[in-house]
C-alpha cells in the first residue's frame, strides 16, 4: 500500500479539519447557499446513483462486510481463479470501511453537531454542538473513503488511483453543496478512515507491501 498517499491525505483532511472549525464552516455554509450552488442537481443525483449502487439504502454496513466476506474467501481458496492479491485487498479495505464507519457513528453520538441547513434556516449559529443532530463526522465521507482510499492506496496504475479517489472527492462535495455536512465533518471522517488505512498498510504489509 502505499503509505505516502495515505499520510498526505491524512495531513491534507487533518488542515481542512482544523480549518473548519476554526472558522470556515460557516462562512462556506453562507456562501454556498447565497450563491444559489446549493443542492445542485449534479451532486444531487449523482450521490442517489452511487449510494444505490453500492447498497447505501438496503444496509449502510453492506460494502463493508461483503468486502470482508469476499475477501475471506479469496485468502482461504487459494484455488479460485482469482487476482493474487485481491483477496488481501478486499479484507483489508472491508476492514478499514468497517471501522471508519464505527468511529463515524461513536462521533455523531458524542457531539451532536445540527447539519448547515439546519442551522441555516433557522439562523443561531450560537448553539450547533451537542443539539441531537447528527452532522459531525459525516457519514457519508467515512463510508466512501473507507472504502476506496485503501483501494486507491493498493492500485498501481495511477489513472485506477485518480478514479478511486475522484468518487469519494464528489461525494465529500456533494455533501457540503447540498448543506447536510460542514467542511469539517466530511475532513475530519477522510482523516478517520487515512489513520485506520495506515494501520491497515503495516498489518497486511505481508500481502500488500508499502511502496
Amino acid at each position: 500500500m502505499s503509505r505516502r498517499l495515505l499520510l498526505w491525505t491524512a495531513a491534507i483532511a487533518a488542515a481542512l479539519m482544523l480549518a473548519g472549525l476554526a472558522g470556515l464552516d460557516y462562512p462556506l455554509a453562507r456562501a454556498i447557499r447565497a450563491a444559489g450552488l446549493e443542492n445542485a442537481a449534479l451532486f444531487r443525483e449523482g450521490l442517489a446513483v452511487l449510494d444505490t449502487a453500492l447498497g447505501m439504502h438496503l444496509w449502510f454496513w453492506l460494502a463493508g462486510v461483503a468486502a470482508i466476506g469476499i475477501g475471506l474467501v479469496a485468502l482461504a481458496w487459494k484455488r479460485l481463479p482469482l487476482p493474487p492479491r485481491l483477496g488481501a485487498v478486499l479484507l483489508a479495505a472491508g476492514l478499514v470501511q468497517v471501522a471508519t464507519i464505527a468511529t463515524m457513528i461513536q462521533g455523531k453520538d458524542a457531539f451532536g453537531r445540527l447539519r448547515p441547513f439546519q442551522v441555516l434556516e433557522s439562523g443561531d449559529w450560537s448553539r450547533i454542538w451537542f443539539a441531537g443532530g447528527g452532522s459531525f463526522p459525516s457519514g457519508h465521507a467515512a463510508f466512501y473513503f473507507g472504502l476506496f482510499l485503501p483501494l486507491a492506496a493498493v492500485a498501481r496504475p495511477v489513472w485506477l488511483r485518480v478514479v478511486l479517489l475522484a468518487i469519494p472527492l464528489f461525494v465529500v462535495v456533494a455533501r457540503i453543496d447540498l448543506a447536510r455536512h460542514f467542511l469539517s465533518d466530511v475532513a475530519t471522517s477522510a482523516l478517520i478512515a487515512a489513520l485506520y488505512a495506515l494501520l491497515a498498510s503495516f498489518a497486511f504489509r505481508r500481502w500488500l507491501p508499502p511502496r
